[in-house]
């Protein structure tokens, strides 16, 4: 293996990692983009802190994007499945935070 494959892999192994420990534990809790401590970046940080199915949400994105990276460092025929499986779990994850979405705003609406 060259080391720009294992780079890759150890990549995988990251995201991999980090989605499976979101989505058995069923917590997320990490901060996007900011910080809050900084004189000089932007101090308005996302602050993600979910439980249960939106965590699993969460860490199936991150196991999608792993599979993703997979699919990258593959050769020949096996590539084009390897990269849709990660397509599919990631549009699928997607289609899960749009109807959670629509469920939210009909709910504002109606009140309920």
């Amino acid at each position: 293996m060259t080391p720009a494959q294992y780079g890759r892999l150890i990549g995988t192994i990251l995201l991999c990692g980090i989605g499976l420990w979101f989505a058995v534990t069923g917590h997320s809790k990490f901060i996007l983009g900011g910080d809050p401590d900084s004189p000089t970046y932007k101090k308005n940080p996302i602050y993600v802190d979910a439980h249960g199915l939106d965590a699993a949400a969460i860490g199936c994105f991150f196991i999608s994007l792993g599979i993703i990276n997979l699919s990258l460092g593959v050769r020949g025929p096996k590539r084009i499945p390897v990269f849709w499986a990660g397509a599919g779990l990631m549009i699928a994850t997607f289609l899960y935070g749009i109807a959670q979405a629509v469920m939210a705003v009909v709910a504002l609406v109606t009140g309920k």
